[in-house]
């Protein structure tokens, strides 16, 4: 399957997503399907995000706990669930903060090997 049209079908099962990303560690945008109006800039939250999520990976190896899979970022109005593919991609959820975040980390996990896939 095409990667747009993954990243739609995911968008297209979460009730108030805002919108799945595929995204490099070099916090370049692979592809992004959007939905609605959250109020603030999904893109550059990613972009600052994935900033912070090579640091986050560092900090876990060089302690030891294994490599990072995934990480919840919770704000006053939103949540964005990050999933790790490998080591140059990982692909992101934006909802709104009373979206169904369980449905959205089955997501990107049932389809983490097609998302890979997509983009080898």
């Amino acid at each position: 399957m095409p990667l747009r049209e993954l990243l739609t079908s995911i968008l297209a099962r979460l009730d108030n997503g805002y919108a799945v990303m595929l995204m490099g560690y070099d916090c370049i945008a692979i592809d992004e399907v959007h939905s609605g109006n959250p109020g603030f800039d999904v893109q550059t939250m990613a972009v600052e995000y994935g900033t912070v999520l090579k640091d986050i990976r560092k900090t876990i190896e060089l302690v030891g706990a294994g490599e990072m899979e995934e990480i919840t970022i919770t704000t006053a109005n939103s949540l964005m669930i990050v999933r790790v593919l490998n080591d140059e991609f990982f692909a992101a959820c934006v909802l709104a903060k009373d979206a169904n975040l369980g449905k959205a980390r089955y997501l990107l996990r049932a389809n983490t090997l097609t998302l890979i896939e997509a983009v080898a």
